[in-house]
């Protein structure tokens, strides 16, 4: 929540834990309310009777040919975000750099996290077509908060995944492994640096981790 600038330290309690006292932070209301559009409105494309067609001003649209219905959702909701943007008034009130966090939540990055959480591949074919999103169709704009709020926003989205209102959030607190869970928790920092720091230089650092944490004593 913090890296994805949901909550602040507040500066009177980086003052306080100079001193010992037990650090105290604060909602930023404005991120805050982007995660809650994000969080109303990133399904809705799901409902076939709200699927957009490409216009013919936008195609070619991510593949999608002039009057092509768009199929995958979250492409639809990206096009709508990109183009008509007043349908959406949750997000069209939103500030600019808040819409375009939001844009990037939409992107397919094939960003496969267990190859990264599990060192089953290399840097490579884990985060290239992520690099390529951030550089092509964001001009390098998005920065570490952005990435962040796109993995709590993965977090939520999944915790959801089997609505039990009821019973709690089973999804995590009995069909997902703490340990599993944690181990994809510790890695979102890591995969953060893509913003600003080569896939190489990110897997080589989450490795080294792993390793200091998993190897044999020397």
């Amino acid at each position: 929540l913090v890296d994805a600038g949901l909550v602040r330290e507040d500066t009177k309690g980086c003052r306080a834990r100079a001193s010992g006292a037990a650090r105290t932070f604060k909602v930023c209301e404005k991120r805050f309310l982007s995660l809650l559009s994000l969080t109303a409105v990133h399904d809705i494309m799901k409902m076939s009777s709200l699927i957009p067609e490409v216009q013919e001003q936008h195609a070619p649209y991510h593949g999608y040919a002039e009057w092509d219905q768009i199929g995958d959702h979250d492409h639809a909701l990206s096009y709508i975000m990109d183009h008509f943007p007043d349908i959406l008034p949750s997000f069209r009130d939103l500030e600019h750099e808040e819409r375009r966090a939001l844009q990037f939540t939409q992107c397919k990055f094939c960003f496969n996290h267990g190859w990264f959480v599990q060192g089953e591949a290399p840097p490579g074919a884990i985060f290239t077509s992520f690099r390529e999103a951030l550089v092509r169709d964001h001009k390098s704009q998005i920065g570490r908060e952005d990435v962040a709020l796109y993995f709590v926003h993965w977090l939520t989205d999944l915790a959801g995944a089997e609505p039990t209102p009821l019973a709690g959030c089973e999804k995590f607190s009995v069909k997902f492994p703490l340990p599993v869970l944690n181990s994809f928790l510790r890695s979102f920092a890591f995969v953060e640096k893509i913003a600003d720091h080569t896939e190489t230089e990110i897997n080589e650092e989450y490795l080294r981790m792993r390793w200091a944490e998993r190897g044999p004593d020397c």
